[in-house]
């Protein structure tokens, strides 16, 4: 999708888990929600039912950008986890306690933009953020981890063309990246994280991705398409 507008909020919290789903006795998180984290934080925030959710933010009609406000930082949290089995009752009458080290990112805070190409679901994400509602509870990551979020407004997109010297502010998928200009004062990573997941939450895409952990601007070249926003100045691209 080529989006002409987004809309822009950020969203924020005092801890969040996007955990690592193939990780089972030391949960980790991942360092930053993937794109198919930030389509169920929309979703919850529009209601969609989580059965159509995947179909509803594609890559092909739904653009989502995901910017770093605050640094990557990270604790561990131990929580007492019960040893049970398929029985009920053996919730209140359990055996063990599976002392457990969970990683949790903390204080975090992230700017999204968001485009879609039908109307009525962007109103609608638009008249939801103006007034401050959601439908469902919203989550960063998991349950426990609750999260507020600050409507920015609406936003008209430029396109810089592939080839351009830019700092770009958001995340940006490595396959995306033809040169970096990299600066000393930087600490740049790249990861792995989920790019497409079933409804049944089996992943059937991977997606590299580039961003900076303090989240600072990352001087590139890009062999596709990014955008200038009006008025806010960042420069961004789809994940």
């Amino acid at each position: 999708m080529m989006p002409t507008r987004a809309l822009c909020f950020e969203l924020f919290g005092d801890y969040a888990q996007f955990r690592k789903f193939f990780t089972n006795m030391s949960p980790l998180s991942f360092s930053l929600p993937s794109r198919t984290a930030l389509a169920g934080i929309i979703g919850a925030i529009m209601g969609i039912d989580r059965s159509i959710n995947p179909e509803c933010f594609s890559d092909g009609n739904c653009f989502i950008a995901l910017r770093l406000i605050n640094p990557v930082k990270r604790t561990k949290i131990s929580q007492n986890y019960l040893k049970t089995s398929s029985s009920l009752k053996q919730v209140y009458d359990f055996k063990e306690h599976k002392p457990t080290n969970v990683e949790f990112l903390k204080d975090v805070r992230y700017r999204i933009f968001f485009s879609h190409e039908k109307e009525t679901l962007y109103q609608k994400l638009k008249l939801l953020l103006s007034s401050h509602q959601s439908i469902y509870t919203v989550s960063l990551g998991i349950s426990g981890c609750l999260a507020g979020y600050e409507y920015l407004g609406e936003f008209n997109l430029h396109e810089i063309p592939a080839g351009s010297e830019i700092e770009i502010n958001t995340v940006v998928p490595f396959s995306s990246v033809d040169q970096i200009i990299y600066s000393p004062t930087q600490n740049l990573q790249k990861v792995v994280i989920p790019a497409i997941m079933k409804n049944n939450r089996e992943v059937i895409k991977y997606e590299e991705i580039l961003f900076e952990q303090n989240g600072s601007a990352i001087k590139a070249i890009l062999n596709d398409l990014s955008y200038m926003v009006e008025r806010l100045g960042d420069i961004i691209h789809g994940i």
